[in-house]
């Protein structure tokens, strides 16, 4: 049982430390680059590519 609690807390930390640090790369792109643009992958795939 404890080692049950204790995965849960490490698993909860582990989000908590990466939603913090997405958190600052984004914060860090938007300040230092000058970017504010959110990326639509989607779009980039429905260009149709030319043949070679």
């Amino acid at each position: 049982m404890v080692l049950l609690i204790v995965l849960g807390a490490w698993v909860v930390l582990g989000a908590a430390v990466a939603a913090v640090v997405g958190r600052s790369v984004r914060r860090a792109d938007q300040e230092e680059l000058g970017s504010d643009r959110h990326w639509d992958i989607t779009a980039i795939e429905d260009i149709r590519h030319r043949s070679a």
